[in-house]
């Protein structure tokens, strides 16, 4: 679906899952809000998703919230890795939940 005749998922999907799940776990952890990403500090991309893999897999190391008045912060590691490769590597990814 990205490159005509050679069917890959788009690398930003799954820096986007990373940080959907880096907002998930923010709200596991009991804080409220809509979720915004912020930003990351380091991105790799070293594979690729095709249609033969079987299995995506997403894990987040989460290093620290931040709370203010406005909003709470979650920074996280994480990696994305299909049919147990390594793939993907980002470090400091940040979410944002903000009450307004």
């Amino acid at each position: 679906c990205h490159f005509p005749g050679n069917p890959i998922m788009p690398g930003c999907l799954g820096l986007d899952g990373l940080w959907q799940l880096t907002g998930f776990n923010l709200g596991w952890r009991g804080w409220q809000g809509r979720g915004y990403a912020l930003g990351v500090g380091e991105v790799k991309l070293t594979g690729m998703v095709r249609p033969d893999r079987k299995k995506l897999t997403y894990k987040i190391d989460f290093t620290k919230a931040i709370q203010t008045r406005r909003l709470t912060m979650g920074v996280a590691n994480g990696i994305v890795e299909a049919d147990g490769e390594v793939i993907y590597m980002v470090k400091d990814m940040k979410v944002a939940l903000s009450e307004t």
